[in-house]
C-alpha cells in the first residue's frame, strides 16, 4: 500500500485520488540518495507517519523539489515518478494536494 494523494480545488472538492506506490517511495527516499536536502520532499519520507498537506508556495516548493530530484530517479521509476508530477502539474484547478501514508 503506498501514499493516497488527494488533490482539491479551490472550494475544497476532491478532484482526483491517486496512489503513489511503495516501490516509488522506497526509490525516491533510498538511504543512499541525498532527498534530505529537499526540504518539501523530505516531508513525505516517513512512509506511516505522513499526512501532509501542500497549497500554494508549499505546493509550488513540492513541485519544485519534485523536478530538481527527477536526476536521482533511476530509468525503472521514472516513468512513474513523471506522471506523478504531471498530476500535480497539468490541472490548472488543484488548490490543495493532501499526501496521506499508511
Amino acid at each position: 500500500m503506498g501514499f493516497d494523494v488527494i488533490l482539491y480545488n479551490a472550494e475544497g472538492r476532491k478532484l482526483e485520488l491517486f496512489e503513489l506506490t511503495e516501490d516509488l517511495h522506497y526509490e525516491i527516499f533510498n538511504s543512499k540518495k541525498l532527498w534530505r536536502s529537499y526540504l518539501a520532499l523530505r516531508r513525505l519520507s516517513d512512509f506511516y507517519r505522513t499526512d501532509e498537506t501542500f497549497s500554494g508556495d508549499r505546493l509550488d516548493k513540492l513541485i519544485t523539489d519534485l523536478n530538481n530530484y527527477k536526476m536521482y530517479i533511476s530509468s525503472n521509476n521514472l516513468i512513474e515518478y513523471q506522471e506523478f508530477i504531471d498530476r500535480l502539474t497539468t490541472r490548472s484547478d488543484i488548490d490543495k494536494v493532501r499526501i496521506v501514508g499508511d
